[in-house]
């Protein structure tokens, strides 16, 4: 891994630093701005952060050597969504708002259709590598992952491929969707299905 690549690995130790610091803050000295301050380093500082680097640093679907020393940019942004990887209720709570979930992922990069439904529990860990259907419907504990380690030319490497869901598709609770998996447009997936590497619907 490189410098860059260590250093933003200390990412998810500064957001802590930096919620909690500021909960600190607003038990000693609580003014009327804090909560609003508090909302836009939980959600907001990630995605700023990783909106500005990605400027920088764009990435596309494609491979990394793991052995080569070679700044990976998908890293960062990985590093940018730990929080919410590692603590998903955070991100459940903007299912209260209709359209906002859907919103939040547009803001990372991802596109998605109109009048999709998302339950609460769905987990997307590539926000911005996925491309929704107009009112597709998403069933409980959905998983969705754009990335995975395959073996390529003798060895391992990280591959990035995005996921793509059809318009009106139903995605079945429990199921499981990889790296550049293709679902058809009006697709009934029932529930717990399984679609990994380079896999298509039917």
């Amino acid at each position: 891994m490189t410098l860059g690549g260590r250093l933003v690995s200390l990412f998810p130790l500064f957001y802590i630093i930096c919620v909690f610091g500021w909960m600190g803050k607003m038990f000693a000295d609580f003014s009327g701005i804090d909560p609003f301050v508090l909302i836009f380093i939980i959600y907001l500082l990630p995605l700023l952060i990783h909106r500005i680097h990605f400027f920088f640093f764009p990435f596309t679907d494609g491979y990394w050597i793991l052995s080569e020393k070679k700044y990976n940019p998908w890293w960062a942004s990985h590093m940018f969504q730990y929080p919410f990887i590692a603590c998903p209720w955070i991100e459940s709570l903007l299912h209260f708002v209709p359209g906002l979930y859907s919103a939040w992922l547009r803001a990372w990069g991802s596109k998605v259709g109109k009048g999709v439904f998302w339950t609460p529990r769905v987990e997307i860990v590539d926000r911005g590598l996925v491309e929704i259907g107009d009112y597709s419907v998403f069933g409980h504990i959905t998983a969705m992952c754009s990335h995975m380690v395959a073996d390529i030319e003798g060895q391992p490497a990280l591959v990035i491929k995005t996921i793509k869901i059809g318009e009106k598709s139903f995605i079945g609770a429990d199921s499981q969707i990889g790296p550049g998996a293709i679902v058809a447009p009006r697709t009934k997936l029932k529930p717990k299905s399984r679609i990994y590497w380079r896999g298509e619907w039917p």
